[in-house]
């Protein structure tokens, strides 16, 4: 009885078949296999199998060389032992890939199923099953029909090169991000402590616009006005258009005067028409606090563009809900977001129909965009609108030429 020794880790050996019912499969690091009975099973510890195959022959593997020892199931057993009795032509590999099939073995009959149409090319049954489709007179699998048109597959999913590099880049972008809101999240955990002044320095220095986003939330969030502060320092730092809106939307929402002060010092030494136009819009706002501070920030901008919606924001109308004498809201309160904090003002009540909350709707002077449009214009009408519009559209007037005629 000859042995065999196999010491190459690319080996591949397939064989014949199942010997006795001790068989098992040592599946190769590099690819294959092998089937049969493992005869050192005492080894201890172990570092060679010694196995011998269907024919009486021995082979050695060192424990390198093997990825994993499996017991066969009884139809794999079965079919190594049916498998040599099929002949080597399309109709019997057909048959034997049905066989597969119905016992669940699919790797095994893909091999049959790729042998069919190695004999017969154009044998249809197992083109079909092998997920070939035919095309202008051509046999072709829908990876090679795709990849013609095109396409790549990327996880699992058919994408044109241009999907596929913006799903990249979106890829690195968020990761990049991820990097970001750890290193923030860490930093914040030194503030407080002996790590405090590593940490700040490590914020105020930030320059990359990755950060931007972990920086924006924890403006958005962070309970601690000096945290939020740094914050502040690095996204102006960035000075990106997203770091920006940042500023903008912290200089409007965040409760502390000293963090909304902040956020304009910055934004003003660098004026932007994006940040413009997040303040016009906030003009529109039901809520004629957040009306006000967004005339402040135009204040500091000093765009002219501002001028015409600052008028039209002069007055605000606001909804105000005023609940029923002795009700569960007695004390009156805004409608939505309302006047934050101003209550429900004066005049103008009257019971809705069944006797539950007043909604009305109050005019309301807004003294920040009256002070905004005297600081642009070096006017004051003071909340007159109509007087602000004729002036306004006087100076958008062209001069008159003068008339050159001679009496």
């Amino acid at each position: 009885m000859n042995q065999i020794v196999i010491t190459a880790t690319a080996i591949l050996v397939f064989c014949t078949a199942i010997r006795s019912v001790q068989a098992d499969v040592f599946v190769l690091v590099g690819g294959g296999q092998v089937v049969g009975e493992l005869l050192n099973r005492e080894e201890s510890p172990r570092r060679q199998y010694v196995i011998q195959v269907a024919d009486g022959a021995k082979v050695t593997l060192d424990t390198a060389q093997v990825r994993q020892v499996r017991r066969p199931r009884a139809e794999e057993a079965e079919y190594e032992r049916i498998r040599p009795t099929y002949a080597d032509t399309a109709p019997a590999q057909w048959e034997l890939a049905q066989w597969c099939r119905e016992h669940r073995l699919m790797a095994q009959r893909e091999v049959h199923l790729r042998r069919v149409i190695e004999l017969d090319a154009n044998h249809a049954e197992a083109r079909h099953a092998l997920g070939y489709s035919q095309i202008d007179g051509q046999w072709a699998t829908r990876a090679e029909v795709m990849t013609q048109r095109g396409y790549q597959l990327y996880k699992g999913q058919w994408k044109l090169r241009q999907e596929i590099e913006l799903a990249e880049n979106k890829r690195k972008l968020e990761a990049a991000q991820q990097e970001w809101m750890q290193k923030l999240k860490r930093w914040r955990g030194w503030l407080g402590s002996d790590r405090q002044p590593q940490a700040c320095e490590n914020i105020r220095t930030i320059t990359d616009p990755m950060a931007v986003k972990g920086l924006t939330m924890g403006l958005r969030n962070d309970s601690a006005p000096p945290a939020r502060l740094l914050y502040i320092e690095a996204l102006a730092k960035i000075d990106t258009p997203e770091a920006a809106k940042a500023l903008a939307i912290a200089s409007i929402s965040d409760v502390v005067e000293e963090v909304r002060l902040t956020c304009l010092d910055r934004l003003q030494l660098k004026k932007r028409p994006e940040v413009v136009a997040y303040y016009v819009g906030k003009l529109k706002d039901k809520d004629n606090q957040v009306v006000n501070l967004a005339a402040i920030g135009l204040s500091r901008m000093k765009d002219p563009s501002s001028i015409g919606p600052l008028i039209e924001a002069l007055v605000t109308v606001h909804k105000f809900k005023i609940a029923k004498p002795g009700g569960d809201n007695a004390m009156g309160g805004t409608f939505g977001n309302g006047a934050r904090g101003s209550g429900a003002p004066g005049g103008g009540i009257g019971m809705s129909a069944g006797g539950g909350p007043t909604i009305i709707h109050q005019s309301i002077t807004n003294q920040a965009v009256l002070d905004a449009l005297v600081a642009l214009t070096g006017q004051n009408f003071n909340f007159d609108k109509q007087a602000w519009k004729y002036w306004y559209a006087a100076q958008k007037k062209p001069p008159q030429a003068l008339d050159a005629r001679r009496d």
